[in-house]
């Protein structure tokens, strides 16, 4: 049996944010991974004057980043999840 074509559509956008935000994601981890190997004397550099080095500083970025963009996701499906229920329903 075929699903709705409402909650496809739902399914086929929810689909095109997750692997949008996952290979941004994945995309930086690699960047950062590959910028360590190649130019590790930028990571060890100081981070504006102090002792913490400029790789931890970016690793923690990194991280921040991953919470965001989750977030950014779930309020965007939400969203579209409320605007699919809202077309679904018959206005009055």
């Amino acid at each position: 049996p075929g699903a709705l074509p409402i909650f496809q559509t739902l399914l086929n956008r929810r689909g095109g944010w997750r692997w949008g935000l996952s290979g941004g994601l994945v995309g930086s981890y690699l960047v950062y991974v590959v910028a360590g190997i190649y130019i590790p004397e930028i990571y060890a550099k100081p981070f504006a004057g102090t002792s913490i080095p400029w790789g931890i500083v970016l690793g923690y970025l990194i991280i921040a980043m991953s919470i965001v963009l989750s977030v950014l996701y779930i309020r965007v499906v939400n969203k579209l999840k409320g605007a699919a229920v809202d077309e679904q329903e018959p206005h009055q």
